[in-house]
């Protein structure tokens, strides 16, 4: 399981350094500082994809096949399930993008860059139409999904490729301008279709009619729910740090002795973490029946670990499935946590506006990520 979500983070990870590194390209010289990207890497995140794809096709067959011959089970996976076709897809488009990738010229010919940038989309239609969520639902799934992983890809990979591959700060208020209102763009279909996906993915088969918010509070005893709340959690975060590097840090840019580059690396370091999580929530048991999936899987360790309750013996002694919701109910202790994060919160931008410290901001960050996922651990019932 953890080998194939790291697959996934390299899936992830590879289509960002394509959508940010030709978004870039085609941008005019004087409204992004200078960049370089070697053309090697653009080759390597093209071919990693298909392999980093091949991952989850290969747990699929390794997991019907059992003592069968893997070799025949493997093949049929890739012939005539959803997800083995979609993989073909992907090496067939691949394979096409790195054509284009090595022509002579490449960055100065704007219509290959066209062609890459299509190529790089179909790969990822082709990889959204086997996720979870698309599999399930009539193409609502498939939608939310797209966007939402089209959305983050565009908005991270930007940010990415400039703060890792920029040589100088030169023209780094110019690119603020237009990548600002790019970025919150993203960030708005990115939490828009993450709803819907959402919606989709932790919906309850047990309780067709409970709400999201309960649906929400159900999942937080299994590994999905607790990696979804991390993910939101650390997403608070990126999105501080993305209002510094956007807003508050402009007047800074001036200042000689300024880096932007260190900040922009933070931001995009916890993107990377926002990425893992999606990546380990990709390869969990979505929490459609929870009654079922207590009782064959148990309860996610880490909730076991930090929740004192009987909530989890309730329903693994239950003798037959039932309607079990969690509860939440927050406390003077929970309430004091939330305050703490918002503290810190705030000791994360005056660490990086006053001080200009990339640890003491990191620090609190952190210790504000801790403070609020125990405030919500803390009112489970």
């Amino acid at each position: 399981m953890l080998f194939v979500s790291l697959s996934e983070l390299i899936l992830y990870i590879c289509f960002s350094i394509l959508f940010g590194s030709l978004i870039l390209f085609m941008v005019p010289e004087d409204k992004k500082p200078p960049i370089y990207i070697p053309k090697k890497i653009l080759y390597f995140a093209a071919i990693l994809i298909p392999v980093a794809a091949f991952m989850p096709v290969f747990q699929t067959a390794n997991i019907l096949a059992a003592d069968r011959d893997l070799g025949f089970i493997l093949k049929n996976v890739v012939l005539t399930f959803e997800i083995g076709k979609a993989w073909l897809f992907v090496v067939f488009v691949s394979i096409i993008l790195i054509c284009v990738l090595l022509a002579k010229n490449l960055i100065t010919k704007k219509h290959l860059m066209m062609w890459a940038l299509v190529l790089t989309l179909l790969m990822l239609f082709g990889y959204t139409t086997s996720s979870h969520a698309a599999t399930i639902t009539d193409g609502k799934g498939f939608i939310f999904h797209t966007l939402h992983f089209l959305a983050v890809t565009i908005w991270i990979g930007i940010l990415f490729v400039v703060s890792w591959f920029s040589k100088t700060k030169d023209n780094w208020l110019t690119f603020l301008k237009w990548f600002t209102p790019v970025a919150l763009i993203c960030l708005a279909i990115t939490i828009v279709a993450g709803y819907f996906t959402m919606e989709i993915d932790i919906n309850s088969y047990d309780d067709p009619n409970a709400s999201i918010f309960q649906e929400y509070q159900n999942s937080l005893i299994v590994n999905y729910g607790q990696a979804l709340v991390l993910k939101h959690i650390f997403i608070i975060s990126l999105v501080v740090f993305a209002f510094l590097n956007g807003v508050l840090f402009r007047r800074k840019n001036n200042q000689e002795l300024f880096n932007p580059f260190k900040w922009a690396r933070l931001e995009s370091v916890y993107a990377l973490i926002v990425f893992g999580i999606t990546a380990f929530m990709g390869q969990s048991w979505p929490p459609h029946q929870i009654y079922s999936l207590i009782k064959t899987e148990g309860a996610s360790p880490l909730f076991n670990a930090l929740y004192d309750g009987d909530i989890i013996d309730t329903i693994q002694n239950a003798d037959s499935t039932g309607i079990f919701n969690v509860t939440m109910s927050f406390e003077f202790e929970s309430y004091l946590l939330f305050g703490l994060g918002l503290l810190f919160m705030l000791l994360t931008i005056f660490g990086a506006v006053r001080k200009r410290s990339v640890y003491v901001s990191t620090f609190s960050s952190l210790l504000m990520i801790i403070s609020l996922y125990f405030g919500i651990i803390t009112g489970i019932q």
